[in-house]
């Protein structure tokens, strides 16, 4: 029962650290598509990469556990940055500051207003992302060296 526990909290733990660099990856997404004012699904591919690196090194899961928390990191982020995104939007149209939009929209709005702005285009650069974030969570060459 205790290796169950350990696993159990492991695996807990690793989800938290996942979301946790999905909300940050989407945060600093959300810079460059405010500064050129467009959006920029293309991201998806390096945010993708880096957050495929980042669990793999840093939170060291097997196989299937690595990439699906890699590809659930990528789409978190994509999620967060269009939320952002329609947050910013919304100050700019209404006037009002940023913080002040994000709070009277609410999350429920943000995140309507995010999937409506999303094309075909946008779903595939972040499909993408999140297959190329799986592929590199995966650990490739780790279990060959090992005697």
């Amino acid at each position: 029962m205790p290796e169950r526990l350990r696993r159990l909290f492991n695996l807990l733990s690793g989800l938290l650290c996942a979301v946790l660099f999905g909300f940050a990856a989407g945060a600093f997404w959300v810079l460059p598509t405010l500064f050129t004012a467009r959006p920029l699904p293309a991201l998806a591919l390096p945010v993708g990469w880096l957050l495929g690196v980042t669990v793999r090194r840093w939170l060291r899961f097997d196989r299937w556990t690595g990439a699906l928390l890699a590809a659930l990191a990528t789409a978190l982020a994509a999620t967060y940055a269009a939320c952002l995104t329609a947050g910013a939007m919304l100050s700019a149209t209404m006037g009002v500051s940023f913080a002040q939009a994000l709070v009277t929209a609410g999350t429920d709005m943000l995140l309507v207003l995010a999937r409506f702005a999303q094309g075909p285009a946008e779903l595939v650069f972040y499909a993408a992302g999140m297959v190329l974030a799986a592929l590199t969570a995966w650990p490739l060459g780790r279990r060959l060296h090992r005697a």
